[in-house]
């Protein structure tokens, strides 16, 4: 990412790829790239890859670039460097390399000196997911499902319609999806023009408050800027292990591989421990999921009840995070 025009190239910095169709002008025909919460490449497969290719390339051919009102013009330039906190990340690297999610990290860092963070502003480029339907991952305008009792469900959006337009956006695949759905409001409302048995049929959505927000978004690498982490590594207990401890499927079962937070060790959590209740959840996680946990919940100086199985016995610690986040 280094030197890349920020305010021409908007996407989700969490990711780990994405693409832009564009002709000589920097104008863009589409976008290719995303991801669900359950998989990187939730959306990413040589199928939906070749045809967006092709679309591109008839769209070139009639000059067909995008016309909406959300689009960049890249006239002004913004890089990652101009970002006041990049400074500090890049000192510490020998090849000054910045990844798509330094971009993110650097960016509510700066928010957050300024005491202008929030926890919401982590969930940026909403998926299909956030309006209650999943797009089919090889033709991407392709409604899979729609989820009763959603946003998309209320406004008579249906399996099998295909979405020709968000907004004056046109949508050939989910990352363009999602380039609308992060310029939509907070709460907010939503047009769509669907093909339905080759009619055009347009629907509204209505979004409430907190629409944005993801189920799982622990793969996010930029939570660790918004609140704590348990400082710990670890792996689920798989089956043969689980009933051998007595402990039932479903159930969080997280055996500590490793710690490196110093808030942990004095909390006196060691390797080999099983993590079996936190800050009164119980249900199973990741390792990724239990991290999140405190980054979305809990703020700096906060202290949690953990309860552990130790050589048979259960045993309950009290883990207080740092008082100030160590960058």
């Amino acid at each position: 990412m280094n030197g890349i025009n920020l305010e021409l190239f908007q996407f989700e910095f969490d990711l780990t790829w994405m693409s832009f169709f564009m002709d000589a002008e920097n104008r863009i025909y589409t976008r290719y790239g995303g991801r669900d919460d359950s998989s990187p490449e939730s959306h990413l497969n040589r199928n939906s890859l070749l045809a967006t290719m092709r679309s591109a390339l008839a769209l070139h051919k009639v000059q067909d670039v995008l016309k909406s009102r959300l689009e960049p013009t890249g006239r002004t330039v913004r890089t990652p460097e101009q970002i006041p906190t990049m400074r500090a990340m890049l000192a510490k690297r020998k090849n000054k390399c910045i990844h798509c999610h330094d971009v993110k990290v650097a960016s509510l860092r700066h928010l957050r000196n300024q005491d202008k963070l929030q926890r919401h502003m982590v969930f940026t480029y909403p998926t299909a997911a956030n309006l209650g339907i999943t797009v089919s991952p090889d033709r991407q305008s392709v409604i899979r499902t729609v989820k009763p009792g959603t946003p998309a469900a209320r406004a008579g959006v249906r399996r099998g319609d295909t979405i020709l337009r968000a907004g004056d956006h046109r949508v050939l695949t989910l990352g363009d999806l999602s380039h609308v759905l992060e310029k939509t409001a907070d709460p907010g409302r939503l047009s769509l023009e669907l093909k339905r048995n080759g009619r055009a049929i347009p629907v509204r959505l209505d979004l409430k408050a907190g629409w944005r927000k993801s189920t799982d978004p622990s793969w996010r690498e930029s939570l660790h800027v918004v609140g704590p982490n348990c400082g710990l590594w670890g792996r689920r207990l798989n089956a043969n292990e689980r009933r051998r401890l007595k402990l039932a499927p479903g159930k969080l079962a997280l055996k500590v591989t490793f710690l490196w937070g110093p808030h942990t060790r004095k909390a006196g959590i060691r390797v080999g421990d099983i993590i079996v209740r936190l800050d009164g959840q119980a249900q199973d996680m990741t390792i990724k999921q239990l991290n999140a946990h405190p980054m979305l919940n809990k703020a700096w100086g906060d202290t949690i009840p953990i309860v552990l199985r130790r050589k048979g016995r259960e045993l309950t610690v009290r883990m207080t995070f740092p008082r100030r986040p160590a960058d």
